[in-house]
């Protein structure tokens, strides 16, 4: 393996890496005896720590990340109106397997789960609402597919680039079932790239799936 494509592996899969230090690191802002005489009290506790200030960190990750990224190679953010179906198509594939997911991440009931966003102080409950949704769908598009498949299909071939992309995305996501379901919208997303070669449509479609699936933050 060359330098070149190391280094690309390595920013590739850095945010994963900052993103599971920064989960550990909010572990260890719960008081340990809370995890001893009430765990049910430890996880709301530890879920609005994700959803308050390891949520912020996370977006200061994806915009300084693509910021950067979005420099180091040229991509085309093109849109036409026969992207519709395309756009279309990512989002209900993407909702559809979040309906799948919910039920299972929610296993100590919806009530527990809209009990503990609301826990969540206004500034985060509005940042995951309206602010995650536009970093995301901008920046993990640029990140991944952007600068992910035209850097890795210099030094392997396209369906390679796309696998890998894919891998990266998921785990930066850091919750195990979720990184399941995020891996197949990365592989859908990054072979819907290889054939438009537009970070637009990609974009709309993140965006809009994000805005939908995070309204929860202020319906709860």
């Amino acid at each position: 393996m060359k330098m070149n494509e190391r280094r690309i592996l390595l920013v590739l899969f850095a945010p994963f890496i900052l993103n599971l230090a920064a989960s550990f690191f909010t572990y260890t802002l719960v008081p340990r005896e809370l995890w001893i005489t009430s765990p049910d009290d430890a996880v709301k506790l530890f879920y609005t720590y994700i959803w308050s200030y390891q949520s912020l960190f996370m977006i200061a990750v994806q915009v300084s990340f693509g910021v950067i990224l979005m420099r180091r190679v040229k991509l085309s953010y093109d849109l036409r109106w026969g992207d519709a179906p395309l756009i279309i198509s990512l989002i209900l594939l993407a909702e559809a397997l979040f309906f799948i997911e919910y039920p299972i991440l929610s296993y100590h009931g919806s009530r527990w789960f809209f009990g503990v966003i609301r826990m969540l102080p206004p500034w985060a409950r509005y940042m995951n609402a309206l602010v995650a949704p536009f970093t995301a769908g901008i920046f993990e598009e640029v990140i991944w597919r952007g600068y992910g498949i035209e850097s890795l299909k210099k030094f392997t071939t396209e369906g390679r680039a796309v696998l890998i992309q894919a891998v990266a995305f998921a785990l930066w996501h850091v919750s195990p079932l979720h990184v399941l379901f995020v891996f197949i919208i990365g592989l859908a997303y990054g072979l819907a790239y290889t054939r438009r070669r537009s970070l637009a449509p990609l974009i709309l479609a993140h965006t809009a799936t994000d805005l939908i699936g995070f309204s929860y933050f202020l319906l709860a």
